[in-house]
């Protein structure tokens, strides 16, 4: 609607008519809501900013939220969105955010719930059973665990192999309901289902990255090794923090213009976080979860760099030609961003095993291939391919200098609905 008060009007205008129908009519009918859906999306005016959406699977459901929406509460399934009006365009980006925001019940009621979700979660076990000998089960991580203290999930060997898993498992879906991406865009391990959807990898060339890239980062885990995340700009933190002790701490990640994460030495990156809160106690700061010190001097070391190259040295990384290797044909077509390079890799650079080191060792550049794709007007929409959306305030923050805000979606929210979210967010 234009306006807040005509969205109310039109809700309470079909309230009206919704219970005039007969409950035979309506009660268990999908065939019903199906076709009153699509009259709304029909006739719905898309340039109008002000949605209000419903996400329900009967009758009593959708009756609770509709008297929520008119009473001006809170409900599951119901939201009351203003959309930016550069979202009008439609350039989808997808955004494949990096190890972090797994957590042990990820996607399991989408399993449970979407076949196309399930083939995939259970073709990439498949391809991971396949290369890692038995070693472990990806279905057994995701799916079987029947508690936060059995599982796995944060190790990094496990972690970065089911978000894989999870990312294009979401990007199958998406693109079963005509969701297609212009633009794709990805963080540090995010770069591996990126390249598959992209149509840089096959599957079974995605599977042996994740593999290789993640059982030999996981070497470094609880070896003396942190982060720590910091709202500073790049420059300041290099002059007022790192000076004297770059051999000790590096920037990982330049996530937008004032958010960097710090890697390295666990002790200075203790000490580091007690002198922002003594020096500069309005600078916020959050230590990460991983016990890793990625994207840092600390993984030149225990044969990382020598044995990643030789494990995907036959892999070429430039765009596929046969179809049937590639995720999605409609997808490879969406131009590809890398926070390797900072910027759009071109048909020409290769995804091998070179790039691959240099996605493990260096800095992630997430700020620049965001600033990119803004410059470019490559993007409207960014949509987060993730268990929890961990990259949009770095995105908001990336746009702050240009004319119009994106619309920036999740696709999950850790221990949320994940039908609810997904399909509020589709519409």
């Amino acid at each position: 609607a234009k306006t807040r008060k005509s969205l109310k009007d039109q809700v309470a205008q079909f309230n009206q008519w919704l219970q005039k129908r007969p409950t035979s009519d309506v009660d268990n009918d999908h065939a019903f809501f199906q076709r009153i859906s699509q009259q709304l999306l029909l006739r719905r005016t898309i340039s109008y900013i002000h949605l209000a959406i419903f996400v329900f699977a009967n009758r009593q459901q959708l009756q609770q939220q509709l008297d929520a929406f008119l009473a001006e509460q809170t409900i599951s399934g119901l939201a009351i969105e203003l959309r930016p009006t550069a979202a009008l365009s439609q350039k989808i980006c997808f955004v494949f955010s990096g190890q972090g925001p797994q957590w042990w019940a990820m996607g399991r009621q989408l399993y449970e719930s979407e076949p196309v979700f399930t083939q995939w979660i259970e073709l990439i076990d498949n391809e991971m059973t396949k290369i890692n000998n038995g070693e472990w089960r990806l279905l057994e991580e995701l799916i079987e665990k029947k508690n936060e203290q059995e599982s796995r999930i944060n190790d990094t060997n496990i972690a970065q192999p089911t978000l894989f898993a999870i990312q294009v498992a979401l990007a199958a879906l998406l693109v079963s309901w005509n969701i297609y991406p212009t633009t794709i865009v990805s963080h540090s391990a995010g770069d591996q289902a990126a390249a598959f959807v992209a149509g840089r990898l096959s599957l079974q060339e995605a599977v042996r990255v994740v593999y290789h890239r993640s059982r030999l980062q996981n070497r470094n885990t609880r070896q003396g090794g942190r982060m720590l995340a910091v709202s500073m700009r790049e420059e300041e933190v290099k002059e007022k923090l790192l000076k004297g002790i770059e051999h000790l701490v590096c920037i990982a990640v330049v996530n937008s213009p004032r958010s960097v994460t710090l890697s390295g030495d666990e002790k200075t990156i203790d000490d580091l976080e007690q002198m922002l809160s003594t020096f500069h106690p309005n600078v916020f700061k959050a230590r990460l979860r991983i016990e890793n010190a990625f994207h840092s001097y600390q993984m030149d070391r225990f044969d990382v760099e020598k044995e990643l190259l030789s494990s995907l040295s036959d892999i070429r990384g430039l765009p596929l030609k046969d179809p049937k290797q590639m995720f999605n044909i409609k997808c490879a077509e969406a131009r590809l961003y890398s926070s390797v390079i900072g910027g759009e890799l071109s048909n020409k650079m290769p995804v091998d095993g070179q790039y691959w080191w240099t996605n493990v060792r260096q800095a992630v550049r997430f700020h620049d291939a965001i600033a990119s794709i803004a410059q470019n007007n490559d993007a409207s929409i960014f949509l987060e391919l993730s268990p929890h959306p961990v990259l949009a305030t770095s995105i908001r923050e990336c746009y702050e200098s240009a004319n119009q805000q994106p619309l920036i979606l999740p696709t999950l929210k850790r221990k949320e609905n994940e039908q609810i979210t997904l399909l509020t967010s589709l519409a």
